[in-house]
């Protein structure tokens, strides 16, 4: 039986398989977040990953895609990589500048046009937000695994 590429859930499963070395990976080159108190270090992770795509998946990118639907039509809108999607994008990862390196806020855009694409695929804010809280716990566990205590 032949997969159809453009299903859903083959993005979903490559998203799950590959978060993982990936967080270890960034956490082993040392961009590690200092674990303090567990549990209040995850409950903030889920604040800010929920609030984040509250804002920029639920709120910024499809005010973008309606704003280039009606100035240049909607034919960009069925391209793995929408016009909203790298805009929002490119805006998330230079707000990360106030808060991290270069190197890493521009390794944020790469995983935000993932969380876009979570966004456009399922047509709400929430798939992106659980992802993005996934691959941020995801980095928070790898950070204690690979840092000192």
């Amino acid at each position: 039986m032949k997969r159809d590429p453009s299903d859903p859930r083959a993005f979903w499963r490559i998203c799950a398989l590959a978060a993982p070395p990936i967080a270890f990976a960034i956490a082993s080159a040392g961009f590690i977040s200092r674990p303090h108190e567990p549990w209040r270090d995850i409950a903030l992770i889920a604040l800010w990953s929920v609030a984040e795509e509250i804002v920029f998946r639920g709120a910024l990118q499809p005010a973008l895609a309606r704003a280039f639907a009606s100035r240049f039509g909607s034919e960009g809108q069925a391209r793995w990589l929408t016009p909203a999607n790298l805009a929002t994008s490119v805006l998330f990862a230079a707000l990360h500048l106030w808060r991290h390196p270069v190197v890493l806020a521009l390794g944020v855009f790469p995983v935000s046009l993932v969380y876009g694409k979570a966004r456009e695929l399922s047509g709400r804010w929430w798939p992106a937000a659980v992802l993005h809280f996934y691959f941020n716990l995801l980095l928070y566990a790898a950070s204690w695994l690979v840092g000192p205590r």
